[in-house]
């Protein structure tokens, strides 16, 4: 049992809760010092890792809505990139088709995803983990299959070009002269789509302290339990279902905007297994985890590609003989980091960065 502490009148008082920092100044100068980072990469890095910013970013928005979905509400998605998928479709129907603007395309693509997402409560109401899992899964099967065959919509095989992000009259994408500085597309997009995590993230911390995160969290737990203290149990796993899509919406519209095209392939499996992996090593529950899980997961191909460049054995291309290429090694990082989370840290890269913090806070009290 952990030491209890003395206040100033005697009584005793329970320490804060295990894992989580107990030196609150530590954590907020860790975590301005992260922000000024992430916001600084971008400045001086080149037009690869640049590119990986952004769909880190982009990325992490549609965590978050797995983090809303599993990590606050308990329940399992495999079919999180056909919600992607509807965000970034109503993207392209609404700005290509319609020449509406960024202020109505993207918004309205979260909403119309959160509408398609609701779909699946009637399964969500009734099933959990595994069972409702595999009814996930075979909702992302019918969109695939949808796709292919809406070629009025999705363009077929041959996708569908998307419209650019403009900006009072600017497109985002093109290079922009800001007194001395010039930013690149890549650079542009990046800040646009840090906004827009910006306010997701504030969004998401913000529902896991209300009513609604409450019994979010009652059904996690237990849900048979939460329905008979009198949490609405079918109306709270409607919310999450449709936040969780809202926010893939939102992530599909960037990301179709962001490479100014879409193909029905790009919205398969493999998307939902990432976004999945994502919260896993970042910490499944932890709003920082989703977005440095993001960011670990996203940049390992392009660690893989720098090193294959000084370390023999590994392939740029799948074609060469004697050696790994760079998406099968990368896969294998994903596995083996799920693993490793799963048996030595099952909070992820946020535990991990909790003990830090910890650590850090400890060292410099005694420093004091």
């Amino acid at each position: 049992m952990a030491p209890t502490v003395k206040t100033r009148a005697g009584a005793d008082v329970m320490p804060a809760p295990a894992g989580r920092p107990r030196h609150p100044w530590t954590s907020r100068t860790a975590g301005i010092a992260a922000v000024v980072v992430l916001l600084a990469v971008p400045l001086f890095s080149t037009p690869q890792w640049q590119a990986i910013a952004v769909f880190s970013a982009i990325s992490a928005i549609a965590a978050l809505g797995l983090h809303v979905l599993t990590g606050l509400a308990g329940q399992v998605s495999l079919g999180h990139s056909a919600f992607v998928a509807v965000g970034g479709y109503t993207a392209i129907w609404l700005g290509a088709d319609q020449g509406l603007p960024i202020w109505v395309w993207l918004p309205a693509a979260g909403l119309v995803s959160a509408a398609v997402g609701l779909l699946v409560v009637p399964f969500a109401a009734r099933l959990r983990g595994l069972y409702l899992a595999v009814v996930t899964l075979a909702v992302l099967f019918v969109a695939e299959w949808l796709w292919d065959v809406w070629d009025g919509l999705t363009g077929g095989s041959k996708g569908r070009a998307a419209h650019p992000v403009e900006l009072f009259g600017h497109d985002l994408l093109d290079d922009v002269i800001v007194g001395p500085f010039m930013l690149t597309g890549d650079q542009q997009f990046f800040y646009l789509a840090c906004a827009v995590l910006a306010v997701a993230a504030v969004a998401a911390r913000n529902l896991s302290r209300t009513r609604v995160g409450r019994g979010f969290a009652a059904i996690r737990d237990r849900d048979l339990t939460a329905g008979v203290v009198g949490v609405p149990v079918a109306r709270m796993k409607s919310a999450a279902f449709g936040v969780a899509a809202a926010y893939a919406g939102l992530a599909g519209a960037l990301l179709v905007s962001y490479q100014t095209y879409a193909v029905p392939d790009q919205w398969d499996l493999m998307m939902s297994v990432e976004l999945l992996a994502i919260i896993i090593i970042g910490g499944v529950g932890s709003l920082r985890g989703a977005i440095a899980g993001a960011v670990f997961v996203t940049a390992i191909p392009q660690v893989v590609t720098l090193l294959a460049g000084v370390v023999p054995g590994i392939s740029t291309t799948p074609s060469a003989g004697g050696g790994v290429s760079v998406d099968v090694l990368a896969n294998c990082l994903y596995g083996l980091a799920i693993v490793a989370v799963l048996v030595f840290e099952p909070r992820g890269l946020a535990g991990i960065s909790e003990r830090v913090l910890n650590a850090a806070g400890r060292k410099g009290r005694s420093h004091a």
